[in-house]
């Protein structure tokens, strides 16, 4: 085993890069293209970070972390040909929300049969539906040039592409600046209110301002969740839905480009420590005990367990402790697999497989009492009859569950990561055991199908996936934790104060979501870094 202490001057990699999810895979990928001997270690026996396929019973297979996908970005489809290896997108149904009073509301993805369906609830709601739409989608228009490049404040902003960008935008700005302003500074609830007089259409439309937070609807800033579904269309996305075989298809077809290119990839190989001398990273060391040399590192592990974990703290200016201490990134859902040995049907629908279930499915409650469930979990209490998310992905794909049989996944929101009084040791099957049964009013037949289950709450999040408080999306998705300010305010684009030191997650611009940005465009600068040394170095040989 190596002596610990100084790492050797001589390198054995050009990159090492932690963790095997999609960003740090594709970053990988970008940066051995470019000639870079690149390595990426990732703790887990399989690679994939959040994006994986597993077995959680015999013969039933579901992904611990993410479970659809729609925010790919073109560039990563094209630059490794992810059609032409087969990675396949199994476009989704609308989808479906049903309240706890027996009320169904359907949000297609045709604006104009969506309005219909509003307008059974309140013709001027239905009326209202296209102006609220149009504005969605300019504003994630407007905010999408700067997707797949560093964010607004960070280096490299005012060159002459961001420039152009910045150019061919403005005309929107111009129409739409306030409309974006506003998002970012009032909350889903006031929003909504202001639009919309049902609150079932109301929270049909925002429920979403409550997914990965433990802020409720009525928390200013959380306006911005109400472009999530504008956000494929408007961001140059392909249609949200389903991959066939699981996330982990992604993933492994990622991989497998990136060892194309000449990146060595290592699973079991968990990292204790990110080596730093005189400034700048020197080597990671594995829990092994093994110190793996290296001129760049690149984390694609959350903020604060790159920069409060890996990293030794002595290494990091007060100022950037302080602000990443006080990151938010405790999660607030529960996710229960379920294998199943018939369909879930809905109250008051047909038995059989039904159009919903090709979609997803939101068992879901007026905004104010999501308002009141978030503060009780900000308490520490779990909410008893919360919103919760249902798919059934062996509907449209049957390998993924024995013949005849499903898998469902629940995401059950306003489960706090830190409990009250108690832990979710004591806690997680209880609480499981309760949210199932709850669901019996709305989907009667769910509790007496289950054959098997994984309950992941969010501290066995963080246990399995190595998420700092089991927060999917590597911290909150608010706008004071958005674009340059992504994790925090001076660490925006990508760079650390640590020399040749990068992070790469969700936890950077432009946040969570399986998009493969976050990476390609830490991939880039870490190049762009590296073209501007060399050529430092050489004028300094004139």
């Amino acid at each position: 085993m190596p002596e610990r202490g100084r790492v050797a001057r001589a390198r054995d990699f050009d990159v090492v890069v932690v963790g095997g999810g999609h960003n740090g895979l594709d970053a990988a990928a970008y940066l051995a293209r470019a000639g870079l001997r690149t390595l990426v270690v990732e703790r887990r026996p399989i690679i994939g970070g959040a994006c994986t396929t597993e077995e959680f019973a015999p013969g039933y297979r579901a992904s611990p972390g993410a479970y659809v996908l729609s925010l790919l970005r073109p560039a990563i489809w094209r630059d490794f040909s992810l059609r032409s290896r087969g990675l396949e997108v199994l476009e989704a149904a609308p989808t479906l929300n049903v309240f706890r009073d027996g009320a169904r509301l359907t949000l297609h993805e045709d604006s104009a049969a969506t309005a219909r369906e509003l307008a059974r609830f309140d013709p001027a709601d239905g009326a209202a539906f296209a102006a609220f739409s149009e504005e969605m989608l300019a504003v994630a228009g407007l905010l999408g040039p700067w997707f797949d490049r560093p964010p607004p404040g960070a280096a490299g902003w005012l060159g002459a592409g961001a420039l152009r960008t910045l150019a061919r935008s403005a005309p929107a700005a111009g129409r739409h600046g306030l409309a974006a302003a506003h998002l970012f500074a009032t909350s889903a609830r006031e929003y909504l209110e202001q639009r919309f007089r049902s609150e079932h259409v109301q929270a049909a439309l925002g429920w979403d301002a409550i997914s990965n937070t433990l802020a409720g609807p009525g928390t200013p800033g959380t306006a911005y969740a109400l472009l999530h579904e504008h956000a494929a269309s408007a961001l140059g996305g392909q249609t949200w839905g389903f991959v066939r075989g699981g996330m982990g298809e992604v993933t492994t077809l990622l991989a497998a480009a990136a060892r194309e290119a000449g990146a060595e990839i290592r699973t079991e190989a968990e990292v204790e420590s990110i080596e730093v001398e005189a400034g700048r990273a020197a080597a990671v060391r594995l829990v092994s005990g093994e110190a793996i040399g290296a001129t760049t590192v690149l984390s694609n592990a959350d903020p604060k367990r790159t920069l409060l974990g890996l990293v030794d703290p002595g290494e990091l200016p007060d100022p950037v402790l302080a602000a990443i201490r006080g990151y938010r990134s405790d999660g607030a859902s529960t996710k229960i697999n379920l294998a199943v040995g018939e369909l879930p049907r809905i109250a008051g629908t047909p038995a059989g497989p039904q159009l919903h279930h090709r979609g997803l499915i939101q068992l879901t409650l007026p905004l104010a009492e999501m308002d009141r469930d978030q503060a009780s979990a900000r308490e520490g209490v779990p909410a008893e009859a919360p919103h919760v998310e249902i798919c059934v992905p062996s509907v449209l794909d049957p390998s993924l569950a024995p013949p005849g049989r499903h898998v469902v996944t629940l995401g059950i929101r306003s489960q706090p990561y830190r409990l009250a009084g108690t832990t979710w040791d004591e806690q997680r099957d209880a609480v499981a055991d309760r949210i199932i049964d709850e669901l019996a009013t709305m989907v009667p037949n769910l509790p007496g199908s289950v054959i098997a289950r994984q309950v992941l709450t969010p501290l066995d999040l963080e246990r399995t996936l190595a998420l700092t408080g089991g927060h999917h999306l590597h911290g909150d998705m608010s706008p004071d934790q958005l674009g340059p300010l992504r994790p925090v305010l001076g660490l925006g684009g990508y760079r650390t104060p640590i020399g040749g030191l990068y992070m790469c997650g969700a936890g950077t611009h432009p946040g969570g979501g399986v998009t493969g940005a976050n990476g390609r465009n830490c991939a880039v600068r870490v190049l762009a870094d590296l073209r501007r040394a060399r050529s430092r170095a050489r004028f300094r040989r004139r």
